[in-house]
């Protein structure tokens, strides 16, 4: 009778594992400060170039492969970009919205998602991208 009280009061590994899991992403949000870019108006965004926000913005960020964040402060070139435009690297529905908002600039520039995908994943840093866009696409080119 004792053995079933305890087997009753025992939590399901389900419901251990769930409050494990909120404690630790309670823990991670307070030890990892998620940067925040206070840019006042669209026209603002339109005079940075890409490879400025890549450059300027890439310092903020441990830069990571094959995806937009880790979770953890770390972006890709693309995650990079859509946090400029206001994505916090955890929140997915506003993620397609900001996806949306750099894919418009990258156009505006000229620019292929793929190939800054590509130039990231291969191994590129940061810098070494920007300096590749700036090479490429001019250092006066912006996003209008």
């Amino acid at each position: 009778m004792a053995k079933q009280q305890l087997l009753n009061q025992e939590s399901s590994v389900s419901e251990v594992l769930n409050r494990y899991k909120k404690e630790l992403t309670k823990n991670i949000e307070r030890q990892i400060p998620v940067p925040t870019f206070s840019i006042t108006s669209e026209e603002s965004k339109q005079e940075v170039s890409i490879s400025q926000i890549i450059r300027t913005y890439g310092k903020y960020y441990k830069q990571i492969r094959k995806r937009y964040t880790d979770g953890l402060g770390g972006r890709c070139v693309m995650g990079l970009i859509m946090s400029y435009y206001g994505w916090d690297g955890k929140c997915i529905t506003n993620a397609e919205r900001r996806l949306y908002a750099a894919l418009i600039a990258l156009r505006r520039a000229g620019i292929s998602k793929e190939l800054l995908i590509e130039l990231n994943d291969s191994g590129a840093t940061f810098d070494d991208i920007a300096d590749y866009l700036d090479k490429n696409y001019g250092l006066a080119s912006n996003n209008r």
